[in-house]
Parts: structure tokens; C-alpha cells; sequence
């Protein structure tokens, strides 16, 4: 039986700031009486299991969004609350994401507006136009959007427990992944049971941390979703990914960027466009920010999963330049001060320069 480990979330507001107060995370249940809510989460977060036991819990229908276009309506659907699974996967590959959005929102209309739950990555998530056309089909007008909480540390042990049966090392594995700055991939379910698969069920690490990095990005950059894969057919290969990935983080450190606009452009304060990066294809460069490379701390943001995993394949981007001719003078024009000395915050950066 798959251990079910209950979440935790957060309400996101429009007005959402890295900096601003959040409010509380609390168990998804605290939300079990509202109208309509949305729940978003990156890649692998959990949303899918998170919403098959609300539902089962509550006594509601859990389907997917594609399922819930594709077919007539369904007695089954009625006089429940309407768990609706996967927006982003209805939306991938379409030239016009709000097509399927508006399909879902008319047939919620001639269903008589019952109370739903609708799940989607935040990547694919059009924020407060999202929020404000889908109140026009919620029972009371009104929408929560709720962002769905990393694993704590009693649950990466609950999930690792499910995905190392009959081993005791669960605080070994979890030192043993923090010593080697894996720390990032313990809070999302699916790169920790990667991570935990990649290790082996005999606990051998990579003999280094460079290869402890490496297998660790190329596993986040496997996309597991098949309706993803097929949607995009150009995304490109892990080399390209990884590749991709690595310009895309040395830009970002180079500029002391906060990360990156997935509006398109580079308009907002500390973070850049995509289209301000050259020379490489604009459908790998979105693949990269929809992958689990990156988060969304905030509505249409996408920032590194881990600054270390971002030093990481930045610097090794840039060993990549310099080993096709690039005089190496000149990234550290970029990454020292008027003293000759790597910046503070590049320190990182340089090390694994260094290393590469």
C-alpha cells in the first residue's frame, strides 16, 4: 500500500514578494469547506497523490483535466466536489494556453458551477488572469490559490521509508545527500525517490561531488510525464537541457540577477527575460524553466532549484567556453572587484570553475 504523507500549503495572493510576510503553512484539509481552489506546485510536488486523497478522503471525484475535456458528462461528476487534476498538462504544447482553460471553465458553467479543486504546475499558471476568469465559475465567486509546501524533514523520511523498504540508513542517506549538497532534491517527492534510486539500494554515492551533481541534474532534467513528453517533441535532449541550463544560470550569477520572467520579457526589477538570451533555441530555454531545475517562488518567476546546483552547471557552462577558446581573463573580469578578488557572492561560481 503507498504511504500517504499529508501536505501542507500556503495561500499565494496577487501581491505575492520574495521579500513580503507569507502566511502560515497549513494542512490542505483547512481548506476542505471552500468553494474552488487551485492548488499549484512544481514538477513531481505531489499534487497529483495530494488530490486523490483529498478526494478519497472527502468523498469527492478526482479526474484528470484532459479526461474531464475529453468526455460527455458523467453522472459520477455531479453532486461532489470535482477534483480536477492537471491543467498544465492540457496546456502543454498548445499555441494558446487559455483554449483549454476556457473549455474547462464552460463545461464547470453548464455543469451548474459545482464546487471543484483544479491542480496545475505554477510554470503554466497565468496567475491573477487565471484567478479572475475562473471565479466567473466558482459557486460563490471566489477562488483560493494555494501553493503546495516542500517535504518537511519527518516526511522525506516517511517518503524514503516507502522508497528504501527494509533499509534503516534513512539518516545516513539524508546526511550523506546535505554533505554532498543535495539538499535541494530532499524536499520534492519525485527527486527524492529518484535521487534514492540513482544511489542504489546498496548506498554507493558517486565517488565525487562534481558526479554526485551530475546525476543529480540529469535525473531532474528527465521529464517522467508522458503527456509532457509527447506535447513536447522539440524540448530538446538532457545534453541540450543541461547545456541550456548551465547558460541560463551563468547569465543570471554573472548579472546578480534574482532569476528569471517567464512573462517573456525582462520588464520586472532582478529578473531577466528569456528573450535577452541569445543563441539558443527559445523552446529548450522554456523547457529549462519548466523543468525541476527551477521553482516559482512567486507567480510568473522561475529561480534555481538550489544556487549550488546553479553554480554547478554555470560554472560548468563556462569551462565549456573556455575550452573552446574563450580567454578566461575574461569571465573573471566579470566575477572579481577592483581588488582583484571574486566577489563574495560568485565565490561559489569560482570554486566550481575551479573544479572544472
Amino acid at each position: 500500500m503507498m504511504c500517504i504523507v499529508p501536505r501542507s500549503c500556503r495561500e499565494v495572493s496577487h501581491g505575492d514578494s520574495p521579500g513580503g510576510s507569507r502566511p502560515p503553512a497549513q494542512p490542505v484539509v483547512t481548506w476542505k469547506d471552500e468553494a474552488a481552489y487551485v492548488l499549484l506546485g512544481p514538477p513531481g510536488s505531489g499534487k497529483t497523490t495530494t488530490f486523490e486523497h483529498e478526494a478519497e478522503r472527502l468523498g469527492g471525484t478526482c479526474v484528470t483535466a484532459r479526461d474531464f475535456l475529453t468526455f460527455d458528462d458523467k453522472p459520477e461528476w455531479h453532486d461532489t466536489v470535482l477534483f480536477i487534476d492537471g491543467l498544465d498538462e492540457s496546456r502543454a504544447g498548445t499555441a494558446d494556453g487559455r483554449t483549454h482553460f476556457d473549455r474547462i471553465r464552460a463545461k464547470l458553467d453548464r455543469m451548474g458551477r459545482p464546487r471543484f479543486r483544479l491542480s496545475c504546475r505554477e510554470a503554466d499558471w497565468f496567475g491573477a488572469n487565471d484567478s479572475d476568469h475562473l471565479k466567473s465559475v466558482s459557486p460563490d465567486g471566489s477562488v483560493r490559490v494555494l501553493r503546495l509546501e516542500p517535504l518537511t524533514g519527518d516526511q522525506v523520511r516517511e517518503v524514503l521509508r516507502e522508497a528504501r523498504p527494509g533499509f534503516d540508513d534513512l539518516d545516513d542517506f539524508i546526511d550523506a545527500a546535505r554533505g554532498r549538497g543535495l539538499q535541494g532534491l530532499l524536499s520534492n517527492p519525485q527527486s527524492l525517490k529518484m535521487l534514492s534510486a540513482a544511489v542504489g539500494s546498496g548506498g554507493v554515492w558517486p565517488n565525487t561531488r562534481t558526479q554526485a551533481f551530475d546525476m543529480a541534474c540529469r535525473a531532474l532534467l528527465v521529464e517522467h510525464n508522458e503527456d509532457h513528453r509527447m506535447a513536447q517533441p522539440d524540448r530538446g535532449g538532457v545534453s541540450d537541457l543541461m547545456h541550456a541550463c548551465g547558460k541560463l544560470f551563468a547569465l543570471q550569477l554573472l548579472t546578480g540577477s534574482a532569476g528569471y520572467s517567464r512573462s517573456g520579457n525582462g520588464s520586472e526589477q532582478d529578473f531577466l527575460g528569456l528573450d535577452q538570451v541569445a543563441g539558443e533555441d527559445p523552446a529548450i530555454l522554456r523547457s529549462c524553466l519548466q523543468s525541476k531545475l527551477f521553482e516559482s517562488p512567486t507567480q510568473h518567476r522561475a529561480v534555481p532549484v538550489h544556487r549550488q546546483i546553479a553554480e554547478f552547471l554555470a560554472a560548468r557552462f563556462l569551462a565549456g567556453l573556455v575550452g573552446d577558446g574563450l580567454p578566461v581573463g575574461r569571465i573573471l573580469a566579470l566575477m572579481t572587484g577592483h581588488d582583484g578578488v571574486v566577489v563574495s557572492e560568485l565565490r561559489g561560481l569560482s570554486a566550481w570553475l575551479a573544479a572544472q
